[in-house]
């Protein structure tokens, strides 16, 4: 499996639709192989950065902020989403790899559990 996190000074990317680097990590078993960081230009549509992602290989997408036409376009090409994620980004992969990624701490700011049905949390 290929995850991708989104990376801005060493933090998950607070939007994704602007997000000039991902981190990749090939896992096995739940345990990481081998990563990678690469530059993602910043493609003219949604569909062009889904495209790029889908080239890419990854499976699962960890970033902050998504717009609503590029999350459909990432979706679309069988990339799963974790979105809305905050912190430093090596903590973050590990709580994803513990499984607690869905823990507060890791939410964006505004984001909490009583404003997740107000749009853009969710």
């Amino acid at each position: 499996m290929r995850l991708a996190a989104s990376v801005w000074n060493d933090r998950v990317s607070p939007v994704f639709d602007t997000a000039g680097r991902l981190l990749l990590l090939d896992l096995a078993e739940g345990v990481e192989r081998g990563r990678q960081v690469v530059e993602v230009a910043q493609a003219s549509s949604p569909a062009e950065r889904a495209k790029r992602l889908a080239e890419l290989g990854v499976n699962v997408l960890v970033c902050g902020a998504i717009s609503r036409p590029l999350a459909g376009c990432v979706s679309a090409t069988g990339i799963a989403i974790v979105p809305w994620v905050a912190g430093p980004v090596e903590e973050v992969l590990r709580a994803y790899l513990a499984g607690k990624l869905s823990e507060p701490r890791w939410r964006m700011p505004g984001c909490g559990a009583r404003r997740q049905r107000h749009r853009g949390c969710g």
